[in-house]
């Protein structure tokens, strides 16, 4: 949902998904003299009583807290928030806050209070009948959250479970809500790359068991290797584990559980993520995201569930999955694939509503198509990229220009040549990181999943989408298992949804992109500054500015500027 509150010295813009609300601040270069930055007070009411809490950071005024504590939160009204846009985690779905900024003047240790401002919000609902329900896991477990809360522990290492809900943030619940969804007499049919997370399968057993009829295609195809440095033979993935995983939940058992191994095409992998909801012999909802049903999917690497309740595009996923079944040829399934949805010729043909594209296709004709809508974009564009970035993708941004709508890159690992952590071209990248050393005052020593024993190859950022032009008023957003890349293309299983003038879909997503690239474009940009000698530990970023010089970055012009004109530019 999408806010503006123009009255006034500040101006303030909020958009809300369900579990995160975005901020932007404008005022004139009058009012950011002498700023220090702003307090931020949230109000909402819990359990019938108000409740009205001061926001707390990390941050603090090396003039005031000279050596601050590992994990120490500190009241925003001493050690304020030095930014023009902000973002807050914090929120639940469903839920009306009132957020209260007030502007802090002078000096560390002698801090004025400028007048208040403030916006009224609702976050988005987690469900929503005939619409989209969108699910993101935490995916910061190398963050100063979980190393304060958890101590850095292993997920299961810690009692109740609280490391896992913590790091689910509604992932798995939604996935058994979604399995739960299904009745008597109704089906379930899906195909999964990875599909050995116990509990799920447990799930998907139970609702045979009720009288719901279950269809998986799972990956089987047969990889062992012997590995290039140890000389050891590494088992098939993910055959084996999902072998194992069916065998011990016995969800082989039940006579309504259909169950189908994908060996086709050895050399690619079946790499769906969906599952189907049928009722009285119609699709009726279809789940789909980036999320492996697996625990490192579930509860390490950032990834989403998306639930969407379009039974125009449910029947498209089971035709889909019918081919996958049926078809033993790679011409006749390309043929098949495109016959469902044929490619989108251009960006001005995509319809409103769900589009659904599949793979393997015939050409590489959809990839070309989604480095033109990336770079179509007229004010923002946003793109996660796990397995990093095609040359089709980058031929496309090398044309961009400072006049180019402001692209914001979220990668897994590095790639030279393209952007920095400057923006460059109107392009800036992030890319996973993590604090591995006290380097930062105050700053507890972080670990990555691989630490947790929740991922191997894919430490941070799993999920696959785009957006265009996400606040404006017909935004775009591309999400599923494809990694925009050849393969996902033209030879793996895949499939994605392009949804076109869904403000919920694109809040949520937006809202989501912020939060996961804020956290690691601080601590690359951090450990690339340390790398390169512009950071020592006497003079580190982890101190607040003790004047308003935090501020040019936002002004005309300036670097940061450009964020709070997307705000400004916003379709309410």
């Amino acid at each position: 949902m999408r806010y503006k509150n123009l009255k006034g010295e500040f101006k303030v813009y909020a958009v809300t998904g369900t579990n995160a609300a975005a901020f932007a601040i404008d005022c004139d270069k009058s009012s950011m003299k002498n700023l220090l930055g702003f307090a931020v007070e949230k109000e909402y009411y819990k359990d019938g009583k108000k409740v009205r809490k001061t926001v707390e950071g990390y941050k603090v005024f090396k003039e005031t807290v000279p050596k601050p504590k590992p994990g120490d939160y500190h009241s925003t009204f001493e050690h304020p928030i030095q930014s023009f846009t902000w973002e807050d985690f914090s929120s639940y779905p469903g839920m009306k806050y009132k957020y209260y900024f007030t502007p802090l003047y002078g000096s560390p240790k002698n801090i004025g209070k400028g007048n208040m401002f403030s916006i009224d919000v609702e976050t988005e609902p987690a469900w929503k009948e005939n619409d989209h329900s969108v699910f993101f896991n935490r995916g910061v477990a190398s963050s100063q959250a979980y190393a304060n809360k958890f101590g850095n522990k292993k997920p299961s290492e810690v009692k109740g479970r609280a490391a896992y809900k913590w790091l689910s943030r509604g992932l798995e619940e939604a996935i058994y809500s979604f399995i739960a969804a299904a009745k008597n007499g109704d089906e379930l049919t899906g195909c999964f790359y990875e599909f050995h997370y116990a509990d799920v399968l447990i799930a998907l057993k139970k609702a045979a068991q009720s009288g719901v009829k279950v269809n998986i295609i799972y990956d089987a195809k047969d990889n062992e290797h012997k590995d290039s440095k140890t000389k050891k033979m590494v088992p098939s993935f993910p055959k084996e584990e999902n072998l194992a995983c069916i065998s011990e939940t016995g969800l082989d058992k039940p006579k309504n559980v259909f169950l189908l191994g994908r060996t086709m095409n050895k050399s690619y992998i079946c790499h769906n993520k969906f599952l189907v909801l049928v009722r009285n012999g119609k699709p009726v909802k279809v789940w789909t995201g980036s999320t492996n049903i697996s625990e490192g999917g579930i509860f390490g690497q950032s990834n989403v569930g998306h639930s969407v309740s379009d039974p125009a595009a449910a029947k498209k996923y089971i035709d889909y999955w019918t081919a996958l079944r049926d078809i033993k040829t790679g011409t006749a399934l390309k043929a098949k694939v495109e016959s469902i949805e044929a490619d989108i010729p251009s960006v001005d043909k995509v319809k409103n509503g769900v589009t659904c594209i599949f793979s393997p296709r015939k050409s590489l004709n959809m990839l070309g198509f989604y480095a033109d809508l990336l770079v179509s974009a007229k004010d923002c564009a946003c793109i996660t990229l796990a397995f990093g970035v095609n040359k089709t993708l980058r031929q496309h941004l090398m044309n961009n220009t400072p006049k180019s709508a402001l692209t914001f890159l979220m990668l897994e690992k590095d790639e030279a040549g393209i952007a920095n952590y400057e923006y460059k071209k109107n392009i800036v990248k992030a890319v996973g990181s993590y604090l591995d050393t006290d380097a930062l005052a105050g700053w507890t020593k972080e670990v990555t999943t691989q630490n947790l024993g929740l991922n191997t190859h894919v430490r941070f950022v799993h999920t696959k989408f785009m957006l265009k032009d996400p606040l404006g008023s017909a935004p775009v957003v591309v999400s599923g298992s494809y990694n925009f890349s050849e393969a996902a293309t033209v030879k793996n299983d895949e499939n994605m949804v392009i949804i076109k003038g869904s403000k919920r879909a694109a809040d949520i997503y937006y809202t989501e992109f912020m939060r996961i690239f804020g956290q690691y474009y601080f601590r690359w940009v951090f450990n690339q500054l340390e790398k390169e000698g512009k950071i020592k530990k006497s003079d580190n970023d982890g101190f607040l500015k003790p004047d308003d010089s935090w501020t040019q970055a936002y002004m005309k012009n300036g670097l940061k500027r450009k964020k709070i004109e997307i705000f400004e530019k916003m379709a309410v």
